[in-house]
């Protein structure tokens, strides 16, 4: 990866992440648009945002009115830059398909969650039968 690139964060229209990261790559702009595997196939891992690059020398302009983006994201009258450190942590972390590995946590424990569902259901028919019931 060049060190001469300045990367900034882009916000999309709606759904308009692949779309802006063509037009952007088209106009010979570097890219990065992290995607995670999701319940309905593949999405973007920050919905509406896409991270690009230009090189130095070269005005950056053109990327505000690039089809499928609504705004360089800003911080006072300046494009906010992203540390070249955060481009490569998540370059780090995807896949040969291009695809983000979360960290998943531990999945919860089924048996856990039937025990717990049986005594809310043990403390509801106490409390039915009028028995005084405490939560500890």
């Amino acid at each position: 990866m060049s060190t001469d690139l300045r990367w900034v964060l882009l916000y999309t229209k709606p759904h308009a992440e692949a779309w802006a990261e063509i037009n952007l790559r088209n106009q010979g702009f570097s890219t990065l648009l992290p995607r995670v595997r999701a319940r309905g196939g593949i999405a973007p891992l920050f919905p509406r945002y896409l991270f690009a690059a230009h090189e130095e020398s070269r005005v950056a302009s053109s990327m505000q009115h690039t089809l499928g983006v609504l705004y360089v994201v800003q911080c006072g009258a300046q494009a906010a830059r992203v540390p070249v450190e955060v481009i490569e942590e998540i370059r780090s972390r995807m896949d040969a398909a291009g695809m983000v590995q979360l960290d998943l946590g531990p999945s919860p424990d089924p048996l856990f969650d039937k025990r717990q569902r049986e005594r809310l259901r043990a403390i509801e028919k106490f409390a039915e039968a009028g028995f005084r019931v405490r939560a500890a």
